[in-house]
């Protein structure tokens, strides 16, 4: 049976092109590197004399105590769900995962509203009860509590999901020594979970590096924030691709420290027997479901009411036709890049997946890389590889009696394509579960009985991997909806999505009028969740 990993001397054209497609997703990062030393303008020297340091000890302090909070609160919550019985476990289990629809920036316009003098709940107190309230929380601190409370999900969520696989007999052993569950927890669940909770963490501090509307409505200065100031407010681009050098240089460290950190016990997940969850005493069941309701009253409850302040404070304000065009340009532009990189995906786990050594971790390196470079840093790339294009096609467009000098940079591709390279990691990884968990017979008898490769991948492999596509496809739709900083650096001056709506009504402190388009995405990704909530139950069925 090994028709499918026979090599003939005619040239594998699968592999030929998917390496092609991986060598066009480190395009960005190669137009930075070679144009990394190019001279900025004086003007924008003192952004880095100045401000680079700033840059540097601001983005440190959020990454790292954001990094804390969402360990902490991701692990308590994984780890009470998945070992101990209590009320309300089922709902907890169900909407906790439920703050993802929230983008990040979001909470920020809303916990600042919230706070405020002029908040509902502070005028509530100040006119009822003469209690007289104010928090400022557009500061450092209050860009790690809305980064935390946004982020805790990728923690929980891929913790949770490693440790309902976790083997029953070694937490038998440990009790069977007469270990307390404190000493189980310590020493047993938290270091051979070591792995899923560096990979959350790990997400969580690409994402705050990535993130770019909180900074920037708080007036924190941050990488994110001082790349869009060199393009948009210096016209500087050579001075946006040094910062972008430099942060990508951060990243890539990271990215070494975080294979380091995961290596040692990435191989110990091993589901032997359904677990028996113990039920917690009254005492404690109180404590922990006071500390459940109030993570997700803060990350869920409370921002939907307010939400729901702002759209009926609105309402009459809106401009429904544009709220149709935009929503319609959003929802179609995010559908084309879901299903470009859900194509892109299968074409390349199907040319790899009977493959081994160098090639598969070199292609599981390459699909990985772009989720892990901040949306700002590909958007520079992105920049310079599409204005080089254009000036490449210059006489082409004046044949065809195009006037304009940037077409692709000016049109929603170039969106498109920084789409496919952020979010491919989702699709890779997310078809390649799937198909990991396909016997590799099916599609070796389907070969075997005289069916061509794509034939077998239509008839055999996509039915059996539907799960795992519709769950990617939720996943990159949710991520592409939410995402700001591509959408902020590289929306075409017609084209606006709904993300880029929120960051002008926030710029413009109209902060209310956030709402509706906001309803929209949330909405959008409510539904979403929870069809990916019933998808994942009834695969473990």
């Amino acid at each position: 049976m090994n028709i499918v990993i026979k090599f003939t001397k005619r040239p594998n054209w699968s592999l030929l092109l998917s390496f092609f497609i991986l060598f066009l997703i480190t395009i960005p990062i190669f137009y930075i590197v070679i144009h990394i030393f190019n001279d900025i303008k004086p003007t924008t020297k003192t952004l880095f004399d100045t401000y680079l340091m700033i840059y540097i000890k601001n983005s440190f302090i959020i990454v790292f105590f954001t990094a804390i909070f969402t360990t902490i609160i991701g692990v308590f919550l994984a780890y009470f769900e998945t070992f101990y019985e209590y009320k309300f476990r089922n709902f907890f289990r169900f909407t906790l995962i439920l703050p993802f629809a929230f983008p990040s920036y979001l909470f920020g316009y809303i916990y600042t509203d919230f706070f405020s003098y002029s908040g509902w709940f502070i005028t509530w107190l100040r006119v009822n009860y003469d209690i007289r309230l104010h928090f400022d929380i557009m500061n450092i601190y209050g860009c790690i509590f809305i980064l935390t409370i946004a982020f805790f999900p990728y923690v929980y969520i891929l913790l949770r999901g490693f440790l309902s696989k976790f083997s029953l007999n070694l937490i038998e052993s440990a009790q069977s020594l007469g270990k307390s569950d404190l000493y189980i927890f310590f020493k047993v669940v938290l270091p051979l979970s070591r792995a899923a909770i560096v990979a959350g963490t790990s997400l969580c501090i690409m994402e705050c590096l990535n993130a770019y509307g909180v900074p920037n409505y708080f007036g924190l200065h941050v990488f994110s924030t001082g790349i869009y100031k060199a393009w948009v407010g210096y016209q500087d681009l050579n001075a946006a691709i040094k910062l972008a050098g430099i942060l990508l240089s951060i990243v890539f460290s990271l990215m070494i420290l975080e294979k380091i950190f995961r290596k040692p016990y990435s191989m110990t997940t091993t589901k032997n027997r359904v677990f028996s969850r113990k039920k917690l005493s009254k005492k404690n069941e109180i404590i922990v479901l006071t500390l459940f309701f109030t993570i997700l009253f803060v990350s869920l409850i409370l921002p939907t009411i307010h939400l729901f302040v702002w759209i009926s404070r609105t309402f009459n304000y809106i401009d429904w036709g544009n709220l149709i065009l935009i929503s319609k340009n959003t929802i179609l532009l995010t559908i084309i890049s879901t299903v470009m990189i859900i194509l892109i995906s299968l074409f390349l786990n199907e040319t790899i997946r009977f493959k081994k050594g160098k090639t598969k971790e070199m292609f599981s390196t390459l699909a990985n890389m772009g989720y892990s470079i901040p949306g700002s840093v590909i958007a520079i790339g992105m920049l310079i590889l599409f204005i080089s294009i254009d000036h490449f096609l210059g006489n082409f467009y004046k044949n065809l009696g195009i006037d304009k000098n940037l077409v692709l940079t000016l049109s929603p591709i170039i969106l498109m394509f920084s789409y496919c390279i952020r979010f491919l990691c989702l699709g890779y990884n997310g078809i390649e579960a799937g198909l990991k968990r396909v016997n590799p017979s099916y599609h070796e008898s389907s070969l075997s009985l005289g069916k061509g490769k794509f034939q077998t991948f239509l008839k055999v492999d996509l039915p059996m991997i539907q799960t795992s596509i519709y769950s990617a496809f939720i996943l990159i739709f949710i991520e592409i909806i939410k995402e700001l900083p591509l959408a902020s650096l590289l929306s075409p001056p017609n084209f606006k999505t709904l993300a880029f709506e929120m960051d002008r009504y926030a710029s413009d402190e109209q902060l209310a009028m956030t709402s509706v388009p906001a309803f929209v995405v949330v909405v959008i990704c409510l539904v979403l969740l929870i069809v990916f909530n019933v998808i994942q139950k009834k695969a473990k069925k």
